[in-house]
């Protein structure tokens, strides 16, 4: 009996420490090479806006925003940023009562340099000309003479407003996209009232189609385009409010905001 108790002992123990050795070796062999998974990379998009209030100076407010960018939409806004466009006034230009007023021989000359303000502030580097899917500027406007009266004029992005009937005005912009001069006039809007301007273009594709829209005092006039999406330079630019290179406005701005945004802005 105690042999053969002894002899079955040695065989389980034999039988366990084979069994470890199995396991031991079968973890130092070599596995199936393992596919690495790799994260996708997250394209990154910005839109900017500026905007003038002009209660305490001429100085626009500067405002990005900066996330994932996906089939031409912001999908999620992870930063922010706000910087100062400085902008100076060229002859007699006032501030009163929170406007900047306009003498008709006077004007703002602002600098912006978009792409190294991205990049400053949030380590992205854009293209040097971008498109927009859509374009708005909204002006508060009291407009005193008769005549041409330019609101925003960029070498890339012009609007303004003419007077020339006096019972009348048409609003004009002018775009970088082979779209052309848009304009539209709306007759009861007179001189020395205070109107809020409303331009916008718009594009619901990449190739179009895309529409001009201008509207005040409750009025709006839409026009089909055959223009493409807005494009617009982002490296250091100077432009003017008040004047483009003929004329001067003569009259106040209570607000001017400017914003490019993508196609469902």
């Amino acid at each position: 009996m105690h042999g053969t108790t002894y002899r079955t002992t040695h065989k389980s123990i034999a039988s366990r420490w084979l069994l470890t050795l199995a396991l031991v070796v079968a973890f130092l062999l070599p596995m199936g090479q393992a596919t690495p998974v790799q994260a996708q990379e997250v394209e990154r998009g910005y839109l900017w806006s500026i905007y003038w209030d002009f209660e305490h100076n001429f100085h626009g407010l500067l405002a990005i925003e900066v996330g994932p960018w996906e089939d031409g939409e912001l999908t999620e806004v992870e930063e922010t940023s706000t910087t100062r466009v400085i902008c100076y006034p060229v002859g007699n230009v006032l501030l009163n009562a929170g406007d900047a007023v306009f003498d008709g021989a006077s004007y703002l000359e602002c600098d912006l340099d978009l792409a190294q303000t991205v990049l400053d502030n949030h380590g992205l580097t854009i293209e040097d000309v971008d498109s927009y899917g859509s374009i708005l500027l909204r002006a508060d406007a009291n407009v005193e003479a008769i005549g041409p009266a330019p609101i925003f004029t960029h070498a890339d992005a012009q609007y303004g407003l003419d007077f020339t009937q006096t019972q009348s005005v048409t609003m004009q912009q002018s775009l970088w996209n082979n779209a052309g001069p848009q304009q539209a006039a709306f007759p009861g809007v007179t001189l020395n009232t205070w109107q809020t301007y409303t331009f916008t273009y718009s594009c619901i594709a990449l190739g179009g189609p895309c529409d001009a829209t201008h509207e005040v005092s409750g009025q709006s006039q839409t026009d089909v385009t055959a223009g493409s999406r807005t494009r617009f330079s982002t490296g250091p630019a100077t432009f003017a409010i008040g004047h483009n290179s003929g004329d001067f406005l003569t009259g106040r701005l209570g607000s001017l905001f400017i914003d490019p945004g993508n196609s469902v802005h």
